[in-house]
């Protein structure tokens, strides 16, 4: 269906050029939300999220940039040394990871619904201990599927069926899942969102609209990066629902190979971008996020 000199040439464009500058800058502007939000304080559950997934996306771009690394083998006759570097850091870290950060972004928008539904219980159903709990139990079922990874996949040629239920278990389905629930709860913020703050606007007096501005400026955030990451995991959604309907649509096809690798190229490019671009919607939309982080870069 494809060539294998027309999957080198995306490989080149997407991998090579795009995905490894989009997460070197992503290494970088990552490590910046973790400090700017460790420097802002842990009281709110929203900053608790914010930081799990700053932590999560800069684990995404690290190794990213290792499995760009890792594809030098493909137009390099050096390369037979890191042949098998992608494998297994997509296996053990990349995967899993990208299941937690789906996770962490269905915490944020639901915590954000439960705010415009119900804005006086929403403290005592979402606790810092709470979010905690939810965050560490995710991360120990990816770990525990990064740990079969390692113990039952020696060898990535042979046992392909092993790591196609492992990444099924660990990424495939967290990610299907989660992609549907921020879908719903980003078209119920959006409907909702409009409908409350009107009504606060006619209503409320001037303290409660000061309130309100600080809330809609971290619904905004919230809606964005739900907004960032449905738009950049719909490959995925896409290739795994084609995977699902055509079982023949894997990457050990003779006729479908190339084209599921091609599209590979595009899936790691559009999550790279999902995982390095939420600074500039903390920037922009919040201003204790964007102070804090100008007396970073000034330091």
């Amino acid at each position: 269906l494809v060539s294998f000199i027309t999957y080198r040439v995306f490989l080149i464009i997407n991998s090579f050029s795009l995905t490894n500058f989009i997460a070197v800058f992503g290494v970088f502007s990552n490590s910046l939300n973790i400090v700017v939000y460790l420097k802002l304080g842990l009281r709110e559950s929203t900053n608790i999220n914010f930081l799990a997934l700053g932590i999560v996306d800069w684990l995404v771009c690290v190794c990213s940039c290792l499995v760009v690394v890792s594809h030098l083998n493909e137009i390099s006759p050096y390369g037979d040394s890191i042949k098998y570097l992608d494998i297994h850091v997509s296996s053990f870290i990349l995967f899993p990871c990208m299941g937690m950060g789906a996770w962490i972004i269905v915490l944020l928008s639901a915590e954000r619904c439960l705010c415009i539904v119900v804005p006086l219980k929403v403290k005592t159903i979402i606790t810092r201990r709470r979010i905690i709990c939810l965050i560490s139990g995710m991360a120990v079922y990816e770990t525990v599927f990064g740990f079969f990874m390692m113990t039952f996949v020696d060898s990535p040629e042979s046992t392909n069926r092993i790591r196609q239920l492992l990444i099924f278990s660990c990424m495939s389905v967290p990610v299907f899942v989660c992609f549907i629930l921020v879908l719903f709860f980003t078209i119920f913020m959006v409907i909702r969102l409009r409908q409350t703050l009107e009504w606060r606007t006619t209503t409320a007096t001037q303290s409660t609209k000061t309130s309100g501005a600080k809330e809609r400026k971290v619904v905004l955030s919230v809606l964005w990066i739900c907004i960032m990451f449905i738009v950049c995991f719909t490959p995925f959604v896409i290739y795994f629902v084609t995977a699902i309907v055509l079982p023949r649509f894997t990457l050990w096809d003779p006729y479908y190979g190339w084209f599921v690798q091609t599209t590979w190229t595009f899936n790691f490019l559009f999550q790279t971008i999902s995982s390095a671009s939420n600074i500039f919607v903390y920037f922009f939309v919040s201003t204790k996020f964007r102070k804090v982080l100008k007396s970073v870069l000034m330091c």
